[in-house]
């Protein structure tokens, strides 16, 4: 039987999950987006541009190991990326994709979120991952990063005006 062993499997320590080198800043990415929780980067061998890895900053290999509410909170934070990602990149939608387990395709083991923009020509096609340049990783990062601010003072400026009418 064949078994695909990748560097952050579920037998590797959680100072060599490649998702906590990532958050210490000892392993290249682009962050898109990171709170005191959970942070989000793009994923370095995407089904789509824009696809986006949303992550709780505490290392866990599956969700069962977060609090309920914890997995509630990230979910949160995937919807409010997943608006940033279909904007910055242009779709007609998104998948979202959480694998628990190696048997579940599960390639780290560190929980997280996939946020897969789809554009409506693609939409039948989620078999391959795809390489863009670093100078396009770049750009979808800093696109996305600009629509999760864009985003954010939106949000406010209704949460402060749904304050003052009460």
């Amino acid at each position: 039987m064949l078994r695909r062993t990748a560097f952050s499997s579920s037998n590797a320590p959680g100072k060599e999950c490649i998702f906590c080198r990532i958050l210490s800043r000892k392993a290249p990415s682009h962050i898109v987006y990171e709170d005191s929780k959970y942070f989000a980067f793009l994923d370095a061998l995407p089904f789509s541009r824009g696809h986006t890895l949303v992550c709780p900053q505490e290392h866990g290999e599956t969700i069962w190991d977060m609090k309920e509410n914890d997995i509630a909170e990230l979910f949160q934070v995937a919807s409010r990326v997943s608006k940033a990602v279909v904007a910055a990149v242009g779709a007609d939608g998104f998948r979202f994709v959480q694998n628990n387990g190696e048997a579940a395709n599960q390639v780290v083991a560190h929980v997280h979120v996939h946020v897969i923009p789809i554009k409506m020509e693609d939409r039948e096609e989620f078999t391959g991952r795809k390489r863009f340049s670093p100078e396009e990783m770049q750009a979808t990062a800093q696109a996305i990063r600009t629509e999760i601010e864009r985003n954010r003072i939106q949000s406010s400026t209704h949460e402060d005006r749904d304050g003052s009418d009460g």
